[in-house]
């Protein structure tokens, strides 16, 4: 069995050596790669998409199993996939790659539908038909929330009384949604678990910052960071392969939630993480990824036509996270270069503001030294007290370029045994 590496290699060329690896481990994973290079797209943000759709196409009633004995406790597939790469990378390439690429017959998944991201109240209505009584019933299509950009989703978040961020980090995990109303027309309920989510975000590094800053509440640590650039691209492009003929492994005629089996070692370490944090062992703010990296290894095992989740999915769950983990680092360090080059740009302004304030200063103290001046010379210290205060550190420039210009000549006496500087006008 090929060796799934765990960690992300530390330079470009182990990169290229260990992903190899990755995307050899599996036939549709190497398809995804191809396809991906075929279209100029990167192969990592391909896989973000297909995982999306691969989500979107199983029935609500596929969830992951309880880590405890609650047999209601189940987590939902929903999957958030932030892309990320400069602005003009084409981050919309591997949307449209993914969508080729998973090649879905009739009947062997549910009708997806693409849809912008609103309002928290409106997210609901998408989720919602009606039966012929005019019920509300859940939707039997899955929804593609499309952001091209993250500003939009970070705009949207930060709305006042805004409660769009509570219902995404509940779209996550597959929590009810919607909200009472006492207009019944706007009052939609949407149970939780009957709903199948995506929501698939452009990211320019540098706009990331009001995303990433909300480690807080929950909602960086919920996505799954794609690169959407390709170091690796090659100079003659593959030929594309034949799409992947795939049907969901659970149909939507399925009575009743299907967990998936997840293999118990995998169980035991979730279970041991979630241990550390109930005893406060583990304080981080990642509790979130752990649920992510679940949900990669289940969704490869799906794409692989299974329902359950061995270890050699996790393995291969763990590799994504760190491609996941590093991406956002970069982000993070990007912005942090920015912020850096900022307070320079703000010190360098500043510096440029106080010379040009200290060059007037200089010459309005200039001034008012030679107008106190005449060709009798005079004591320097008298010239100087006679100043405003916010004038007398200036005196000795001023008097330097005054004399530089030719206008002041400076001598030196002696008075009561003491020598003193004396100035006056020339000529």
């Amino acid at each position: 069995m090929t060796t799934i590496p765990t960690t992300p290699p530390d330079t470009d060329t182990d990169t290229m050596d260990v992903e190899s690896v990755f995307w050899e481990a599996r036939p549709e994973l190497a398809a995804v790669r191809q396809y991906a290079r075929a279209a100029m797209a990167s192969p990592w943000a391909v896989l973000g998409c297909v995982l999306a759709r691969v989500a979107l196409s199983v029935p609500p009633v596929v969830v992951l199993p309880p880590l405890g004995n609650d047999s209601s406790a189940v987590a939902s597939l929903n999957l958030f996939v932030g892309l990320v790469a400069p602005s003009g990378v084409g981050k919309g390439v591997a949307t449209r790659a993914a969508e080729g690429f998973l090649s879905i017959p009739p009947g062997g998944g549910r009708l997806i539908v693409e849809r912008p991201l609103g309002s928290g109240e409106g997210m609901a209505h998408v989720f919602t038909d009606q039966d012929e009584s005019g019920e509300d019933v859940p939707a039997l299509h899955s929804v593609w929330f499309d952001v091209p950009e993250v500003d939009t989703l970070t705009a949207l978040v930060g709305r006042k009384a805004s409660t769009l961020a509570s219902e995404v980090r509940k779209m996550f995990t597959g929590e009810g949604l919607g909200f009472q109303n006492a207009d019944a027309t706007r009052r939609k309920i949407v149970p939780a678990h009957s709903y199948r989510a995506a929501l698939v975000a452009g990211v320019q590094p540098r706009k990331a910052g009001p995303l990433l800053d909300d480690a807080a509440g929950g909602t960086p640590q919920r996505f799954l960071w794609m690169p959407a650039t390709d170091p690796g691209a090659p100079d003659v492009l593959p030929p594309a392969p034949e799409p992947l003929s795939w049907c969901s492994p659970v149909l939507a005629t399925h009575a009743g939630r299907a967990p998936l089996h997840v293999a118990g070692s995998i169980k035991a370490e979730l279970q041991a993480e979630r241990r550390a944090r109930l005893r406060e062992e583990l304080t981080d703010d990642n509790g979130q990824q752990s649920l992510v990296r679940l949900k990669v290894a289940a969704l490869l095992a799906l794409l692989a036509g299974r329902t359950d989740v061995t270890e050699t999915d996790w393995h291969l769950g763990d590799y994504v996270m760190g491609v996941s983990d590093r991406t956002r680092q970069r982000m993070r360090e990007a912005l942090h270069a920015d912020a850096q080059q900022a307070v320079r740009e703000r010190a360098e302004a500043r510096a440029a503001f106080d010379e040009h304030q200290d060059h007037a200063a200089v010459q309005r103290t200039a001034s008012k030294i030679l107008a106190r001046l005449t060709s009798e010379p005079a004591p320097a210290s008298g010239i100087r007290s006679g100043l405003g205060k916010n004038l007398r550190d200036y005196f000795e420039a001023a008097t330097d370029e005054l004399i530089r210009r030719g206008l002041v000549i400076r001598t030196d006496d002696e008075y009561r045994g003491q020598t003193r500087v004396m100035l006056h006008r020339r000529g």
